[in-house]
């Protein structure tokens, strides 16, 4: 497996971190046939995909490689902009890059991560009960997620019709509350933060909205966080090396074992084995139709220009 080198995130604000220049990517892994070259695949080591990459990756390590498919690591703003340079031809992405840039990735089918109700890792911790009370205050952005952050604002803006101040920095629960009334975290650190519950900056413990549960009681749909997508200009590549049937395969996997995913996570966070089963099983990973309808409906509120009509599905 090769790896996306870290850059600094720039701040987000009506534009996307995914339209800014694109991490550089190391050698290729030795090995790859120069006369064909591999299919390269994003993987992403959050919590929430490791269903989808655990069975494929262990599969890797133990054979040295994946025939036709060559893994490339890093987070996921890298992996939304390395799909779009060019620097890889598959990979998870976020549902807000997605849509953004529908007119030059393909969607896989039957693979997302949604949440029907709560996530438990999206999460907006307010000093507030009420988000009514947070218009005209102020509200620290994690610099981690696009799709988060626009869904933070059409829940403020749409719903309940506030205005708040966006400010985006690092993801600091204790620094983003010490001077904002509303903080959003999302992944891992979330997930760790919300199972603590811990006293904030001297004034205890903040209200905690889950942001999937609040776009359910708002729209009534699942939502979707990101999705699986593809260059188009690599489709063909990516049919013939077999990588989809690979990922789908994996997911199969992953899902049929979800308590020991679940034990070996706890290790690596320091959150409970209980805690990271119960969060896995909260996704959904078919990409389903009601999932389709979620995504439809965000993306079209999201994203400026969208259409339905543009996605185009990448099938085997």
């Amino acid at each position: 497996m090769t790896s996306i080198r870290p850059q600094p995130s720039a701040p987000h604000r009506g534009g996307t971190p995914e339209a800014e220049a694109h991490s550089p990517i190391s050698a290729p892994r030795a090995g790859a046939r120069s006369d064909a070259p591999s299919v390269r695949l994003g993987v992403i080591d959050y919590l929430n995909v490791v269903p989808v990459y655990d069975w494929l990756l262990r599969r890797e390590r133990a054979e040295g490689g994946l025939p036709g498919v060559e893994t490339v690591a890093g987070v996921p703003a890298q992996m939304n902009r390395a799909l779009l340079a060019g620097a890889i031809d598959v990979s998870n992405v976020s549902s807000f890059a997605f849509g953004a840039h529908a007119q030059d990735w393909w969607l896989l089918p039957r693979l997302s991560v949604a949440a029907h109700g709560r996530v438990e890792s999206v999460l907006l911790f307010s000093w507030h009960h009420d988000w009514r009370m947070l218009d005209g205050g102020g509200i620290a952005l994690s610099d981690h997620s696009a799709t988060s952050v626009e869904l933070v604002r059409l829940l403020c803006e749409r719903r309940w019709g506030i205005q708040p101040r966006y400010v985006t920095q690092p993801p600091d629960l204790e620094a983003m509350l010490t001077t904002h009334d509303a903080a959003l975290l999302i992944g891992d650190i979330a997930l760790r933060e919300y199972t603590r519950r811990r006293p904030i900056a001297g004034r205890g413990r903040p209200y905690v909205f889950d942001l999937a549960a609040e776009w359910e009681a708002w729209m009534g749909l699942p939502f979707v966080f990101a999705v699986w997508a593809a260059r188009a200009d690599r489709a063909e590549a990516i049919r013939a090396s077999g990588a989809v049937t690979l990922l789908r395969a994996s997911k199969a996997h992953g899902l049929a074992d979800l308590d020991r995913l679940a034990l070996e996570a706890s290790r690596r966070l320091n959150v409970s084995a209980e805690v990271c089963g119960r969060y896995l099983r909260l996704l959904d990973y078919d990409l389903s139709e009601r999932d389709l309808e979620g995504l439809r409906a965000f993306l079209e509120m999201a994203v400026p220009d969208f259409r339905w009509s543009d996605v185009r599905f990448l099938e085997e």
